[in-house]
Formats: C-alpha cells, sequence, structure tokens
C-alpha cells in the first residue's frame, strides 16, 4: 500500500478485505449527518403529495436533521460493511430485514417512552403492529442497497474533498453539535411529556423549557408527530 493509500485508510476512506470501507468515528459522524438532512429532504418531497401540505418532518429541535435517517444510515453502512462482495440480493435482503426491525425499535421506544407517534402502518397491509410493513421494509431494502453501493462511495469522496487541515475539527463541532441537540431534544421531549401529562412546569429546568419550547413550539417543530402520554410505559 502506498503512502498516499495508507493516509487514507487511517482516516476511514479506502475499503479494506471484503469491506465496503474502513469504519471510523469521523465517518459515522459524516453518515450519520448527511443522511440525517438526504432523508429528511427525500421524506418531506416524498409525503407532500400524501398529506397535501408542507410538513416540518425534523426530528431534532435544531437544525434539517431527521435521526431515523441518520441511525439508519449508520446502521446500515455498520451492519453491511462486511458484505461487499455479496450478491445484490443478499445485501438487499439484509438492509430490508435489519431496516424494519429497527424501525419497529424506533417506534416502540418513542412511544414507550414519551407517548409519541411519529408514524403509523396500522391501515397498511402486512403491518406489524403498525410499527412497520413489508412495504416498508422493501423500501429499506432499496435504500440499503442503493446506499452500501453508490450513496456510501459517494459520502466518502465527498468527505475527502475537505481540506485534511480542517476536517477533524469540522468533525468534532458536528458531533458536539448533535449531541447537544440529541441532548436538548430528548429533554425538550420529556418536558413536553410533562406538560401533556398535566405536570406543573414549577422547576428551573421545565419551566425554561416550558418558556422557549412551550407546546405551540414542539407541535409547530415536530408536526408529523403526536404525543399521547396515556400510551408510554414508565417504571
Amino acid at each position: 500500500m502506498s503512502r498516499g493509500s495508507t493516509r487514507r485508510a487511517s482516516r476511514g476512506e479506502t475499503a479494506g478485505p471484503g469491506r465496503f470501507v474502513e469504519l471510523s468515528l469521523p465517518l459515522l459522524v459524516w453518515v450519520f449527518a448527511l443522511c440525517s438532512v438526504v432523508g429528511l429532504a427525500v421524506e418531506t418531497i416524498a409525503s407532500y403529495p400524501i398529506d397535501g401540505v408542507w410538513k416540518n418532518r425534523a426530528g431534532l429541535l435544531w437544525g434539517p436533521f431527521s435521526p431515523i435517517y441518520g441511525a439508519g444510515g449508520m446502521l446500515m453502512t455498520v451492519a453491511l460493511n462486511r458484505l461487499a462482495a455479496a450478491r445484490p440480493g443478499v445485501l438487499f435482503a439484509a438492509a430490508a430485514l435489519l431496516g424494519g426491525a429497527f424501525e419497529y425499535a424506533a417506534s416502540w421506544f418513542w412511544e414507550r417512552a414519551f407517548g409519541i407517534v411519529a408514524w403509523s402502518y396500522a391501515d397498511v397491509p402486512f403491518n406489524l403492529d403498525g410499527r412497520t410493513c413489508l412495504g416498508i421494509a422493501l423500501v429499506w431494502g432499496i435504500a440499503g442497497l442503493a446506499w452500501m453501493r453508490l450513496g456510501l462511495p459517494l459520502a466518502v469522496r465527498l468527505a475527502d474533498r475537505i481540506p485534511v487541515r480542517i476536517r477533524r475539527p469540522l468533525v468534532n463541532a458536528l458531533l458536539a453539535f448533535l449531541v447537544a441537540d440529541a441532548a436538548m431534544t430528548v429533554v425538550a421531549f420529556e418536558c413536553w411529556f410533562d406538560r401533556q401529562a398535566g405536570r406543573p412546569a414549577e422547576e428551573p429546568v421545565p419551566a425554561y423549557f416550558a418558556e422557549h419550547y412551550g407546546d405551540d413550539f414542539m407541535a409547530e417543530r415536530f408536526q408529523a408527530m403526536s404525543i399521547h402520554p396515556d400510551l408510554a410505559r414508565r417504571t
């Protein structure tokens, strides 16, 4: 391996034997951010003919991010990385099973933790508890295959165009922002849940979120979600 190839491998941007890419934290941060933004854009556009109106489908408090697609992209990248030599049908099937299971788990978690319903396939044929369905699993399969064969190599090439001297600081800043965004979002959901459950926002943190991220803000920001405290199951 040449010196240039060694440097690229250390940045997680070249494929090893039997792999699509060499995994690294910077690469996964980049994958999460890219898939979050692209997934949000695609879902917003695809849902317009169904909804008849434009809906804000963001999944985090700040920025144009949908973590379901970001986490899904990371999961596909990690889980399917060693299937680089597999046939397209194998990649498709693995991505379909993985995506369907992930969507079911995400739906279950948000409902049980916060009473949040972000999607429902209850009226769709071949659904599983309304949390996922055969059709969406097939979409995950197509998306996973396209991501591993086309999207991921393109994402790596785009990342490689970022000057080396700013790549690490940029990734660190992006990671810090996403962690803060996710933490604030979870607290905002918790406070939203408490307000919907009729609990007064008297403590400093709930009072702050009630003032800056109140019910109207949350309903406007998360237009594709609904919150039902009675659905949550907490110990």
